[in-house]
């Protein structure tokens, strides 16, 4: 069974199927947890938030810095508003969230993203569908059908969750979208910067469950204040989960969950594991066999190991959110057929992953490289802070 479990009272979002955790979310609050249990940074994600913002310094043929409302100016590439002048007003929306390093990452191309498509300014109304409906007859369908119910002066992108929708679906979301964004840019005229518009204060976790509202979603479980609200907001997307979802009166997503989604090492099921280092460069994963014997020829159980190394790996980076480089040294192969055995399955697990990351061969050191897109804080980043021993190394002298 596959459960979406919203916590309000930390602001926590997970899936597990079969009550394991297969997805985590954390928006994080202004509430502390009790002493002992792992602390939330007092920062939350802001990608997907529509503002205005007041352009404060330019940088020719680069950057724009631009006043958000936070502790660092965001900046935005030149390329997107080389026309701006320091003082004004601009709408942007935010792309990737601050680091420790600068400020967020904004963009003036503003797009309103709904559970079926997502919804964006464009004089000529182009449509583009996902590629991962991969039926073409279908994926035509639903190009048709969105430009003949678009408004004037927008585009759109037909999300995977559209497949096999009805006409009457796609109207209603795009009148919804639509609606929005013209209240937006109406807003927008008469604010006074740093001004946020979107989206509504009152479902923070709005941005989060507009990605994962799926139809295959056996149950929904709410618990803390804020039920009606989340459940109208669900409803208003996804009006297919409308009689999955239910009120919990405890706790959905427990401290002990998240401690272990951040072990150093997870076990494979033949016996092996694999080790996960995250640091500011990359992310690197090991492989190794381990117990892994099984009576098997060495070749074998190396194949048999780095396959079910790559269904975990990938669960892993969607779990813990990790991006950016990622380098995999899966155990070596010496068999060029069981190499492209081990990277059609490692592709294929990566479908499952919303973020579409890229997929690099075998390198000649031996190693696959992922590039996964970076718009949200990893796991580690909002639930962990550095040791004050060791200050992050995660050594300590003797």
């Amino acid at each position: 069974m596959t459960k979406l479990l919203i916590d309000l009272e930390t602001s926590r979002i997970a899936i597990t199927e079969n009550n394991i955790l297969k997805e985590l979310h954390i928006e994080p609050g202004s509430q502390a947890l009790p002493s002992g249990q792992l602390s939330l940074q007092k920062t939350t994600s802001r990608v997907g938030e529509v503002l205005v913002g007041r352009v404060r310094t330019i940088m020719p043929g680069q950057f724009a810095f631009i006043d958000i409302g936070s502790g660092k100016n965001a900046f935005a590439n030149l390329k997107d508003g080389h026309s701006l002048k320091s003082g004004q007003p601009l709408l942007v929306q935010v792309q990737k969230d601050a680091t420790s390093q600068k400020g967020a990452y904004v963009s003036q191309d503003i797009n309103l993203k709904g559970h079926l498509l997502i919804l964006y300014k464009h004089p000529a109304g182009e449509t583009g569908v996902s590629h991962k409906i991969t039926d073409e007859k279908e994926s035509r369908r639903l190009k048709k059908l969105a430009r003949g119910l678009l408004p004037a002066g927008y585009g759109a992108i037909v999300r995977t969750n559209a497949k096999n929708c009805t006409q009457e679906m796609l109207q209603e979301e795009i009148t919804n979208l639509h609606k929005k964004f013209e209240e937006i840019l109406e807003r927008a005229n008469y604010a006074l910067p740093p001004a946020k518009l979107y989206p509504d204060a009152a479902i923070p976790l709005a941005p989060i469950l507009t990605d994962i509202l799926y139809d295959t979603l056996d149950e929904v479980c709410i618990s803390g204040a804020g039920f009606d609200e989340t459940k109208d907001f669900i409803c208003t997307l996804a009006p297919f989960l409308r009689d999955k979802i239910f009120a919990h009166d405890s706790k959905l997503i427990k401290n002990s969950q998240i401690k272990k989604a951040l072990e150093k090492t997870v076990s494979l099921p033949c016996g092996g594991f694999i080790t996960i280092e995250q640091t500011e460069a990359c992310v690197v994963v090991d492989v190794n066999t381990g117990n892994n014997t099984n009576n098997q020829s060495y070749r074998k159980t190396v194949l048999n190991t780095n396959l079910e190394a790559a269904k975990v790996i990938i669960s892993q980076i969607i779990l813990r959110n990790l991006s950016g480089t990622i380098i995999i040294d899966f155990i070596d192969m010496h068999n060029k057929d069981d190499e492209n055995i081990l990277m059609e399955a490692l592709a294929k697990e990566a479908k499952r992953d919303r973020t579409n990351p890229e997929i690099f061969g075998i390198s000649r050191l031996g190693v696959v490289q992922m590039a996964r897109p970076k718009r949200r804080l990893s796991l580690s980043q909002l639930v962990e802070v550095n040791c004050p021993h060791c200050g992050g190394s995660g050594r300590i002298y003797k």
